[in-house]
């Protein structure tokens, strides 16, 4: 990879259809939506692999908590990446290494030795270089696009990302009802050399970066010293971490849960809520795009995070399907407007030669404690807490923690 980087030039865009007509945009758009398209796929491919062929439900855990944990780890070390090379090149180059990843599993499993140790390490490796993918990916858009244009922007990536999230699981169990896992793979390898070649049309103004005379080490010490100097985002990161333990943990492991212990549904229950809350995040993505406010963002979404406290005290405490399939669809549509709204002012407020090592950060430290979180509600459950009760006292710390922000003067509540 050349040692360049991206010059802060992005064309005048101000709405949908000049957003259109940029192509670099719409190059970083495919491949983020592919990208998003094959994550997804892949890893419906190794959970349903685990279960069906190996048969091994107790190690799904494992795997993916694998896939998880070095993806977040090396998200940092990505972010670095981000902001000393040029980022399509880091996303072309992460989506060849992962395409060629699949491909080995093709063969591993033609040979009948794709089993539980050689499926860890593939997917250990996989975590790792799409760690690189993300950084490399959000950091590029603001130097695409206009500043007025981000929230657009980003509504309509997340938009797509999550149809992407969501239509993955259904184009695979479509190709293993008609097909078999080697076909499945292929068309993971598929989506990822898509990914490869849009990453592969896009072009960065550039221009020659100073050389680089401090470590990597360095380098990521100094993105966490500026983080932490700037108090908006010092402050929204330590709401996003307490949020994200208090919020996820109960939710994902909650709703199966709440079906079977509270309204003593079915399968067919579980897909209605679960389907939900994702289609909500699809709305509210849709819905951030096409309002692009941009008045009191920050104390917008701290109502917000109240606002999500309040379904998830009450999700515990529904009686009807009906009820449910309601309150997640709000909280997803709440959720997306968040993530979008964030995202876009993160971009806008930071340094272009620091963003990819503060978009990393962010990921990195809202998602690091998610495991964590999936380990407070087992411990929880195993103290003989009910579901309802543990989504009832974090939706109530969550709503506590958003009215101290929401009262309490500081510079959150300041940002536009």
């Amino acid at each position: 990879m050349s040692n360049q980087e991206v010059v802060w030039s992005p064309p005048d865009v101000g709405n949908s259809s000049s957003l259109l007509k940029n192509r670099a945009f719409i190059f970083l758009w495919l491949s983020s939506t592919s990208s998003f398209v094959a994550l997804s796929t892949y890893l419906f491919a190794e959970q349903w692999y685990i279960i069906t062929v190996l048969k091994m439900e107790s190690a799904l855990g494992i795997v993916m908590m694998m896939t998880m944990i070095f993806r977040i780890l090396f998200m940092t070390v990505g972010g670095v990446w981000a902001d000393r090379f040029r980022r399509s090149h880091i996303m072309l180059v992460s989506s060849f290494i992962r395409c060629v990843i699949v491909v080995v599993m093709i063969l591993f499993l033609q040979m009948s030795i794709l089993e539980i140790w050689s499926l860890i390490s593939f997917a250990i490796l996989f975590g790792i270089v799409d760690a690189f993918f993300s950084p490399a990916n959000t950091s590029l858009l603001p130097s695409l696009v206009s500043s007025s244009s981000l929230t657009r922007a980003n509504s309509f990536i997340q938009s797509s990302n999550q149809i992407a999230m969501f239509s993955g699981p259904m184009i695979g169990g479509w190709i293993l009802s008609k097909g078999s896992f080697s076909f499945l793979f292929s068309m993971i390898a598929a989506f990822l050399f898509m990914t490869f070649l849009f990453s592969c049309c896009i072009r960065e103004q550039k221009r020659t970066a100073p050389p680089i005379n401090s470590s990597m080490k360095d380098e990521l010490l100094d993105g966490l010293k500026y983080v932490w100097n700037m108090s908006f985002l010092k402050n929204m990161l330590i709401i996003l971490i307490i949020i994200n333990f208090f919020f996820f943990g109960p939710l994902q492991m909650g709703i199966p849960l709440i079906i079977n212990n509270v309204i003593h549904g079915e399968a067919l229950h579980l897909s209605f809520l679960q389907s939900s809350y994702q289609g909500g995040m699809l709305v509210g993505a849709l819905t951030v795009g096409i309002v692009n406010f941009r008045k009191k963002r920050g104390l917008s979404i701290l109502i917000i995070i109240n606002v999500l406290g309040i379904c998830l005290s009450l999700l515990g405490y529904i009686n009807f399907l009906w009820q449910g399939i309601f309150l997640l669809s709000i909280m997803g549509i709440l959720s997306s407007v968040i993530n979008v709204s964030l995202i876009s002012i993160i971009q806008e407020k930071s340094q272009q030669d620091k963003i990819g090592r503060v978009m990393s950060l962010v990921n990195a430290f809202s998602n690091g404690l998610v495991p964590l979180s999936y380990a407070f509600v087992s411990i929880a459950i195993v103290m003989n807490m009910t579901i309802s009760n543990i989504m009832l006292c974090c939706g109530c710390l969550i709503m506590s923690i958003s009215l101290l922000y929401i009262f309490k003067p500081n510079v959150i509540k300041k940002v536009d």
